[in-house]
């Protein structure tokens, strides 16, 4: 038995919405997420679908710099329905954590329809 690989259209979601925190305002950015998900942000605040709406810009501007960049790092968990995937994001800067400046966020996307959607998505620092 071989080592599954999520299937294409489930990685271009991920990535759209990745290189999408550096352009897309927030009303283009909430479509890729599911409406009962949830995100647990750098500080261990957990933010529901609704709070992430009316808060996105507050909660993702560290994201949307220009300079930051991110890779797939890792799919631990993947198969026909649902994905686990962490990237890693550099040079993102949170005001209150000047000296953390990588952060990885580890994300679940499960099928939405005839596309993929988050559900989940956490954010943790990671030290230099």
């Amino acid at each position: 038995m071989g080592f599954w690989k999520p299937a294409l259209p489930m990685l271009e979601v991920l990535e759209d919405f990745l290189m999408g925190l550096k352009s897309r305002c927030a009303q283009d950015l909430m479509v890729f997420f599911a409406k009962h998900a949830q995100f647990v942000d750098v500080h261990g605040k957990r933010w529901h679908y609704e709070e992430m709406a009316r808060n996105f810009e507050d909660i993702f501007t560290p994201y949307a710099k220009k300079n930051a960049s991110f890779t797939i790092e890792a799919t631990p968990v993947n198969s026909s329905d649902h994905l686990v995937a962490v990237a890693p994001r550099k040079n993102a800067l949170v005001a209150s954590m000047e000296r953390v400046w990588m952060h990885r966020m580890t994300l679940v996307l499960v099928p939405k329809g005839e596309d993929w959607a988050i559900v989940s998505m956490h954010v943790t620092p990671v030290q230099p």
